[in-house]
Protein backbone atom coordinates (compact mmCIF):
# COMPACT_ATOMS: atom_id res chain seq x y z
CA UNK A 1 0.00 0.00 0.00
CA UNK A 2 1.01 3.63 -0.46
CA UNK A 3 2.26 5.70 2.44
CA UNK A 4 -0.39 6.92 4.87
CA UNK A 5 -0.15 9.76 7.39
CA UNK A 6 -1.99 10.42 10.64
CA UNK A 7 -2.24 13.23 13.17
CA UNK A 8 -2.35 12.22 16.83
CA UNK A 9 -5.09 14.29 18.44
CA UNK A 10 -5.31 15.33 22.12
CA UNK A 11 -7.91 12.64 22.90
CA UNK A 12 -5.58 9.92 21.55
CA UNK A 13 -7.53 9.35 18.32
CA UNK A 14 -5.97 9.49 14.86
CA UNK A 15 -6.99 11.54 11.85
CA UNK A 16 -5.63 9.75 8.78
CA UNK A 17 -4.96 10.68 5.15
CA UNK A 18 -3.82 8.53 2.24
CA UNK A 19 -3.27 9.31 -1.40
CA UNK A 20 -6.26 8.80 -3.65
CA UNK A 21 -5.71 9.71 -7.26
CA UNK A 22 -4.12 13.14 -7.41
CA UNK A 23 -5.44 14.15 -3.98
CA UNK A 24 -5.84 12.91 -0.43
CA UNK A 25 -8.59 10.87 1.21
CA UNK A 26 -9.25 11.80 4.85
CA UNK A 27 -10.67 9.36 7.39
CA UNK A 28 -10.83 8.74 11.12
CA UNK A 29 -10.24 5.00 10.72
CA UNK A 30 -7.35 2.84 9.55
CA UNK A 31 -8.29 2.50 5.89
CA UNK A 32 -5.17 2.10 3.78
CA UNK A 33 -2.96 1.30 6.77
CA UNK A 34 -0.91 -1.92 6.70
CA UNK A 35 -0.82 -4.38 9.56
CA UNK A 36 1.12 -2.95 12.52
CA UNK A 37 1.18 0.41 10.73
CA UNK A 38 4.23 -0.34 8.59
CA UNK A 39 3.23 2.24 5.97
CA UNK A 40 2.01 4.83 8.47
CA UNK A 41 3.71 8.01 9.71
CA UNK A 42 2.10 9.43 12.85
CA UNK A 43 2.59 13.18 13.32
CA UNK A 44 2.75 14.61 16.84
CA UNK A 45 1.78 18.25 17.33
CA UNK A 46 5.37 18.76 18.50
CA UNK A 47 4.65 20.86 21.60
CA UNK A 48 6.69 18.39 23.66
CA UNK A 49 9.48 18.01 21.08
CA UNK A 50 12.37 20.43 20.60
CA UNK A 51 14.29 20.52 17.33
CA UNK A 52 17.91 21.70 17.36
CA UNK A 53 20.99 21.26 15.19
CA UNK A 54 24.59 20.52 16.08
CA UNK A 55 27.85 19.39 14.56
CA UNK A 56 28.64 15.95 15.93
CA UNK A 57 32.21 14.74 15.38
CA UNK A 58 31.94 10.97 15.01
CA UNK A 59 33.42 8.24 12.85
CA UNK A 60 30.17 6.28 12.49
CA UNK A 61 26.47 6.40 13.36
CA UNK A 62 26.86 4.53 16.64
CA UNK A 63 29.33 7.13 17.87
CA UNK A 64 27.08 9.94 16.63
CA UNK A 65 24.06 8.62 18.53
CA UNK A 66 26.10 8.26 21.73
CA UNK A 67 27.57 11.75 21.40
CA UNK A 68 24.42 13.64 20.33
CA UNK A 69 22.82 14.01 23.81
CA UNK A 70 25.97 15.64 25.19
CA UNK A 71 26.41 17.90 22.15
CA UNK A 72 23.06 19.58 22.93
CA UNK A 73 23.01 19.18 26.72
CA UNK A 74 22.98 22.96 27.33
CA UNK A 75 20.00 23.50 25.00
CA UNK A 76 17.47 21.17 26.60
CA UNK A 77 15.34 21.78 29.68
CA UNK A 78 15.55 18.21 30.96
CA UNK A 79 18.59 16.15 31.86
CA UNK A 80 20.25 13.91 29.30
CA UNK A 81 19.26 10.87 31.34
CA UNK A 82 15.51 11.62 31.06
CA UNK A 83 15.57 12.75 27.41
CA UNK A 84 15.33 10.76 24.18
CA UNK A 85 17.44 12.11 21.32
CA UNK A 86 16.73 11.27 17.67
CA UNK A 87 18.96 12.22 14.72
CA UNK A 88 18.29 13.06 11.10
CA UNK A 89 20.07 10.97 8.48
CA UNK A 90 23.66 12.11 7.84
CA UNK A 91 24.51 14.17 4.77
CA UNK A 92 26.57 11.72 2.72
CA UNK A 93 27.97 14.51 0.57
CA UNK A 94 29.13 16.45 3.65
CA UNK A 95 29.53 14.21 6.74
CA UNK A 96 30.69 17.19 8.84
CA UNK A 97 27.48 19.17 8.21
CA UNK A 98 25.26 19.92 11.24
CA UNK A 99 22.73 17.22 12.07
CA UNK A 100 19.08 17.96 12.82
CA UNK A 101 18.15 16.60 16.26
CA UNK A 102 14.78 16.12 17.96
CA UNK A 103 14.55 15.84 21.75
CA UNK A 104 11.58 14.56 23.75
CA UNK A 105 11.15 13.36 27.32
CA UNK A 106 11.50 9.58 27.56
CA UNK A 107 8.34 9.40 29.67
CA UNK A 108 6.32 11.32 27.07
CA UNK A 109 7.49 9.17 24.15
CA UNK A 110 6.87 5.99 26.15
CA UNK A 111 3.24 7.02 26.70
CA UNK A 112 2.78 7.73 22.99
CA UNK A 113 4.28 4.39 22.00
CA UNK A 114 2.01 2.58 24.43
CA UNK A 115 -1.01 4.32 22.93
CA UNK A 116 0.02 3.36 19.39
CA UNK A 117 0.84 -0.18 20.46
CA UNK A 118 -2.64 -0.56 21.97
CA UNK A 119 -4.01 0.53 18.58
CA UNK A 120 -1.94 -2.16 16.83
CA UNK A 121 0.44 0.36 15.22
CA UNK A 122 3.70 -0.95 16.66
CA UNK A 123 5.70 -0.34 13.46
CA UNK A 124 4.46 3.15 12.54
CA UNK A 125 6.95 6.01 12.28
CA UNK A 126 6.55 8.81 14.85
CA UNK A 127 7.46 12.31 13.67
CA UNK A 128 7.05 15.76 15.25
CA UNK A 129 5.04 18.06 12.96
CA UNK A 130 7.70 20.79 12.92
CA UNK A 131 10.28 18.22 11.83
CA UNK A 132 8.86 18.20 8.27
CA UNK A 133 8.92 21.99 7.80
CA UNK A 134 10.95 23.18 4.78
CA UNK A 135 14.64 23.73 5.51
CA UNK A 136 14.43 27.52 5.69
CA UNK A 137 13.35 30.12 8.25
CA UNK A 138 9.56 29.96 8.34
CA UNK A 139 6.50 29.72 10.58
CA UNK A 140 3.23 27.98 9.76
CA UNK A 141 -0.04 28.50 11.60
CA UNK A 142 -2.48 25.64 12.09
CA UNK A 143 -5.56 25.16 14.26
CA UNK A 144 -4.45 26.20 17.76
CA UNK A 145 -0.77 25.79 16.98
CA UNK A 146 2.16 27.54 15.30
CA UNK A 147 5.03 25.52 13.82
CA UNK A 148 8.38 27.17 13.25
CA UNK A 149 11.90 26.65 11.96
CA UNK A 150 14.13 29.57 12.86
CA UNK A 151 17.90 29.77 13.12
CA UNK A 152 18.50 26.03 13.10
CA UNK A 153 15.78 25.25 15.65
CA UNK A 154 12.34 23.79 14.97
CA UNK A 155 9.46 23.99 17.41
CA UNK A 156 5.72 24.15 18.01
CA UNK A 157 4.01 26.68 20.27
CA UNK A 158 0.45 27.20 21.42
CA UNK A 159 -1.30 29.70 19.13
CA UNK A 160 -2.77 31.43 22.18
CA UNK A 161 0.63 32.83 23.16
CA UNK A 162 0.64 36.62 23.12
CA UNK A 163 1.83 39.02 20.45
CA UNK A 164 5.05 39.77 22.35
CA UNK A 165 6.08 36.13 22.15
CA UNK A 166 5.62 36.02 18.37
CA UNK A 167 7.54 39.30 17.96
CA UNK A 168 10.35 38.00 20.16
CA UNK A 169 10.64 34.83 18.09
CA UNK A 170 10.51 36.45 14.64
CA UNK A 171 12.34 39.73 15.29
CA UNK A 172 15.82 38.28 14.59
CA UNK A 173 14.55 36.75 11.31
CA UNK A 174 13.19 39.56 9.09
CA UNK A 175 13.23 37.33 5.98
CA UNK A 176 11.37 34.39 7.54
CA UNK A 177 8.36 33.19 5.55
CA UNK A 178 5.08 33.56 7.44
CA UNK A 179 2.12 31.33 6.67
CA UNK A 180 -0.83 32.45 8.77
CA UNK A 181 -2.76 35.73 8.87
CA UNK A 182 -2.85 35.95 12.67
CA UNK A 183 0.91 35.60 13.03
CA UNK A 184 1.59 38.02 10.17
CA UNK A 185 -0.74 40.61 11.70
CA UNK A 186 0.87 40.22 15.12
CA UNK A 187 4.36 40.97 13.81
CA UNK A 188 3.33 43.49 11.17
CA UNK A 189 4.43 41.53 8.12
CA UNK A 190 2.90 40.04 4.98
CA UNK A 191 1.69 36.44 5.02
CA UNK A 192 2.74 34.13 2.19
CA UNK A 193 -0.40 32.04 2.77
CA UNK A 194 -3.25 31.72 5.22
CA UNK A 195 -1.86 28.57 6.85
CA UNK A 196 -4.36 25.85 7.77
CA UNK A 197 -7.74 26.55 9.31
CA UNK A 198 -8.76 22.92 9.88
CA UNK A 199 -7.07 19.78 11.17
CA UNK A 200 -7.67 18.09 7.81
CA UNK A 201 -5.91 20.88 5.90
CA UNK A 202 -3.12 20.91 8.50
CA UNK A 203 -2.53 17.15 8.14
CA UNK A 204 -2.59 17.30 4.33
CA UNK A 205 0.05 20.05 4.40
CA UNK A 206 2.27 17.93 6.67
CA UNK A 207 1.80 14.97 4.32
CA UNK A 208 2.71 17.10 1.28
CA UNK A 209 5.91 18.28 2.98
CA UNK A 210 6.79 14.70 3.88
CA UNK A 211 6.12 13.50 0.32
CA UNK A 212 8.25 16.34 -1.08
CA UNK A 213 11.30 14.94 0.67
CA UNK A 214 11.19 16.57 4.10
CA UNK A 215 10.36 13.26 5.74
CA UNK A 216 11.27 14.52 9.19
CA UNK A 217 13.03 12.69 12.01
CA UNK A 218 11.55 9.38 13.08
CA UNK A 219 11.57 9.33 16.88
CA UNK A 220 11.67 5.53 16.85
CA UNK A 221 15.43 5.28 17.33
CA UNK A 222 17.80 3.65 19.83
CA UNK A 223 15.78 1.98 22.60
CA UNK A 224 12.54 3.03 20.89
CA UNK A 225 13.33 1.57 17.47
CA UNK A 226 10.99 -0.92 15.81
CA UNK A 227 11.87 -4.44 16.85
CA UNK A 228 12.13 -6.73 13.85
CA UNK A 229 10.75 -10.22 14.36
CA UNK A 230 12.74 -13.20 13.08
CA UNK A 231 10.75 -15.78 11.13
CA UNK A 232 11.82 -19.36 10.25
CA UNK A 233 9.30 -20.01 7.49
CA UNK A 234 10.16 -22.97 5.27
CA UNK A 235 12.68 -24.51 7.68
CA UNK A 236 11.91 -27.88 9.25
CA UNK A 237 11.84 -28.28 13.02
CA UNK A 238 14.94 -30.45 13.03
CA UNK A 239 16.85 -27.81 11.08
CA UNK A 240 15.84 -25.13 13.57
CA UNK A 241 16.91 -27.30 16.48
CA UNK A 242 20.23 -28.10 14.79
CA UNK A 243 20.87 -24.46 14.02
CA UNK A 244 20.10 -23.39 17.58
CA UNK A 245 22.39 -26.09 18.95
CA UNK A 246 25.21 -24.96 16.69
CA UNK A 247 24.71 -21.32 17.63
CA UNK A 248 24.64 -22.21 21.34
CA UNK A 249 27.89 -24.17 21.05
CA UNK A 250 29.69 -21.44 19.14
CA UNK A 251 28.33 -18.83 21.55
CA UNK A 252 29.63 -20.77 24.57
CA UNK A 253 33.10 -21.06 23.07
CA UNK A 254 33.34 -17.44 21.94
CA UNK A 255 31.60 -15.57 24.78
CA UNK A 256 34.72 -14.62 26.72
CA UNK A 257 36.60 -13.47 23.61
CA UNK A 258 33.66 -11.46 22.23
CA UNK A 259 32.90 -9.73 25.54
CA UNK A 260 36.53 -8.74 26.06
CA UNK A 261 36.88 -7.47 22.48
CA UNK A 262 33.61 -5.51 22.67
CA UNK A 263 34.61 -3.82 25.93
CA UNK A 264 38.02 -2.88 24.57
CA UNK A 265 36.49 -1.49 21.35
CA UNK A 266 33.88 0.47 23.31
CA UNK A 267 36.51 2.00 25.59
CA UNK A 268 38.71 2.93 22.63
CA UNK A 269 35.76 4.51 20.77
CA UNK A 270 34.70 6.58 23.76
CA UNK A 271 38.26 7.76 24.36
CA UNK A 272 38.66 8.79 20.72
CA UNK A 273 35.31 10.61 20.68
CA UNK A 274 36.14 12.48 23.89
CA UNK A 275 39.46 13.60 22.46
CA UNK A 276 37.74 14.83 19.27
CA UNK A 277 35.25 16.89 21.30
CA UNK A 278 38.08 18.38 23.39
CA UNK A 279 40.16 19.20 20.31
CA UNK A 280 37.28 20.91 18.47
CA UNK A 281 35.68 22.71 21.41
CA UNK A 282 38.89 23.80 23.16
CA UNK A 283 41.77 23.79 20.62
CA UNK A 284 44.22 25.07 23.24
CA UNK A 285 43.94 21.76 25.15
CA UNK A 286 45.31 19.74 22.20
CA UNK A 287 42.81 16.96 22.93
CA UNK A 288 43.39 16.83 26.70
CA UNK A 289 39.95 15.74 27.94
CA UNK A 290 40.53 16.59 31.61
CA UNK A 291 41.77 20.09 30.78
CA UNK A 292 38.76 20.65 28.48
CA UNK A 293 36.38 19.59 31.26
CA UNK A 294 37.99 22.09 33.62
CA UNK A 295 37.72 24.89 31.06
CA UNK A 296 34.08 24.06 30.28
CA UNK A 297 33.22 24.41 33.96
CA UNK A 298 34.86 27.85 34.08
CA UNK A 299 33.08 28.97 30.88
CA UNK A 300 29.57 28.35 32.16
CA UNK A 301 29.44 31.33 34.50
CA UNK A 302 26.17 32.18 36.24
CA UNK A 303 23.61 30.96 33.70
CA UNK A 304 20.78 32.38 35.78
CA UNK A 305 21.87 35.99 35.31
CA UNK A 306 20.21 36.14 31.88
CA UNK A 307 16.67 35.14 31.02
CA UNK A 308 16.75 32.20 28.58
CA UNK A 309 15.09 32.32 25.17
CA UNK A 310 11.30 32.34 25.04
CA UNK A 311 11.39 28.83 23.57
CA UNK A 312 13.56 27.49 26.38
CA UNK A 313 11.47 29.14 29.09
CA UNK A 314 8.26 27.84 27.53
CA UNK A 315 9.79 24.36 27.32
CA UNK A 316 10.65 24.48 31.03
CA UNK A 317 7.09 25.57 31.86
CA UNK A 318 5.42 22.86 29.76
CA UNK A 319 7.73 20.13 31.05
CA UNK A 320 7.25 21.22 34.67
CA UNK A 321 3.46 21.19 34.29
CA UNK A 322 3.55 17.53 33.24
CA UNK A 323 4.77 16.77 36.77
CA UNK A 324 1.76 18.47 38.39
CA UNK A 325 -1.30 16.41 37.59
CA UNK A 326 -4.39 18.40 36.64
CA UNK A 327 -2.54 21.64 35.84
CA UNK A 328 -3.93 23.53 32.83
CA UNK A 329 -2.31 26.51 31.09
CA UNK A 330 -4.86 29.32 30.63
CA UNK A 331 -2.77 32.25 29.33
CA UNK A 332 0.88 33.15 28.94
CA UNK A 333 2.46 36.58 28.45
CA UNK A 334 6.01 37.73 27.81
CA UNK A 335 7.31 41.16 28.87
CA UNK A 336 10.27 42.01 26.65
CA UNK A 337 11.32 45.03 28.70
CA UNK A 338 11.37 43.22 32.04
CA UNK A 339 12.37 39.91 30.40
CA UNK A 340 9.70 38.08 32.35
CA UNK A 341 7.16 35.46 31.38
CA UNK A 342 3.86 35.33 33.27
CA UNK A 343 1.62 32.29 33.03
CA UNK A 344 -1.91 31.89 34.37
CA UNK A 345 -2.47 28.25 35.29
CA UNK A 346 -5.40 26.31 36.74
CA UNK A 347 -4.62 23.72 39.44
CA UNK A 348 -6.49 21.10 41.42
CA UNK A 349 -5.39 22.58 44.75
CA UNK A 350 -3.53 25.51 46.33
CA UNK A 351 -0.65 23.18 47.21
CA UNK A 352 -0.07 22.49 43.50
CA UNK A 353 0.77 26.18 42.93
CA UNK A 354 3.72 25.95 45.33
CA UNK A 355 4.69 22.57 43.92
CA UNK A 356 4.95 23.86 40.35
CA UNK A 357 6.87 26.93 41.54
CA UNK A 358 9.41 24.67 43.25
CA UNK A 359 9.77 22.40 40.19
CA UNK A 360 10.45 25.35 37.86
CA UNK A 361 12.99 26.78 40.32
CA UNK A 362 14.81 23.41 40.38
CA UNK A 363 15.13 23.60 36.58
CA UNK A 364 17.15 26.85 36.74
CA UNK A 365 14.58 29.65 36.52
CA UNK A 366 13.23 31.89 39.26
CA UNK A 367 9.48 31.37 39.64
CA UNK A 368 7.24 33.59 41.79
CA UNK A 369 3.59 32.84 42.42
CA UNK A 370 1.14 35.72 42.68
CA UNK A 371 -2.30 35.72 44.23
CA UNK A 372 -4.06 32.37 43.87
CA UNK A 373 -7.85 32.26 43.84
CA UNK A 374 -10.62 29.70 43.73
CA UNK A 375 -12.49 29.52 40.42
CA UNK A 376 -15.19 26.87 40.45
CA UNK A 377 -13.55 23.52 41.13
CA UNK A 378 -10.11 24.86 40.15
CA UNK A 379 -7.48 27.03 41.80
CA UNK A 380 -6.12 29.68 39.43
CA UNK A 381 -2.64 31.09 40.04
CA UNK A 382 -0.25 33.46 38.26
CA UNK A 383 3.40 32.40 37.96
CA UNK A 384 6.13 34.82 36.91
CA UNK A 385 9.28 33.30 35.42
CA UNK A 386 12.55 35.20 35.17
CA UNK A 387 16.28 34.67 35.10
CA UNK A 388 17.92 33.68 38.34
CA UNK A 389 19.89 36.59 39.87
Amino acid sequence: MSQAYALLQPDGSLLTVRQKGSGWAVSTGSQGVDARGKNLTVFLNGLDVLGVSAIIPARNENEARRAAPFAIEDEIAETVETSHVALSAPDKSDPSAPRQINVVAIETLSEIMTLLSDAGLNDSAIVAAHSVLPSKDCVYEGPGIVLGRLGGKSFAIDASLGRDVLISLLEPYPDAEIHGERVAQAVGRQARSAGASSLEAFLIQLANWAEAGAGGINLRQANFRVRQSVEFEGIGRWKIAGALAAVATLGWIGTAVLETTAMNNRAASLATLSEEFARIGWPETNGDVQQALALSGNDRGNAGEVFPSVLDATAVLYESMTQVEGSELRTIRYDRLRRQMTATIAFDSFADVDRLTAIITEKGLTARSGDSRQSGSKVVGDLTLEGRS
